[in-house]
């Protein structure tokens, strides 16, 4: 009877383990990955990169020749006791492997865009676009956060990091 109950036990235990958020991961080495829709949590705030899409003008901004926007709706909830200082660059946008390859937000023009700089009170949910101009021959991106913590010296402390996948595919209904 002992050995069933610790079979049935060590069963039980084998798929609570293998349990988890199907479409995003945690990994040990201080990064989590996710796709759109996927709710990652940082140590601050938890949020959600809703859609992204590509288009050649938005808000009366035009991307310059040989490129293209991509706007991506952002969704933020502050998960501490405290508010939180925010800034168009925390979430740049990467594609393929070089330095080059990497670009942060315009600065906002219109309501829709998440403001330059923004405090997001205790508990506070907010939604926004964010819009980058990147190569219009691109449509593979990745959205990132890494977590900065202050430590007191010059070069401060990196914490974990957290990269969004996605698609952007052409919007007809650019502009809006």
């Amino acid at each position: 009877m002992k050995k069933i109950l610790t079979l049935l036990l060590a069963g039980i235990l084998l798929v609570l383990s293998a349990c988890g958020d199907k479409d995003s991961s945690n990994d040990s080495e201080g990064y989590t990955e996710g796709f759109l829709g996927d709710t990652l949590s940082t140590y601050w705030f938890d949020f959600t990169v809703e859609d992204a899409y590509a288009c050649q003008d938005f808000g009366g901004y035009t991307a310059a020749a040989g490129k293209q926007l991509v706007v991506a709706s952002l969704s933020l909830k502050n998960t501490q006791r405290y508010s939180l200082d925010m800034w168009y660059g925390d979430f740049p946008l990467f594609w393929g492997d070089g330095d080059d390859e990497i670009v942060y937000p315009l600065s906002a023009a219109t309501e829709q865009q998440l403001p330059d700089e923004y405090s997001l009170a205790i508990k506070e949910d907010r939604t926004g676009l964010l819009v980058y101009e990147v190569p219009a021959d691109v449509q593979d991106f990745t959205m990132a956060f890494v977590e900065y913590f202050e430590d007191g010296t010059d070069d401060g402390e990196e914490g974990d990091a957290y990269f969004v996948y996605f698609t952007a595919k052409t919007n007809e209904r650019a502009g809006i």
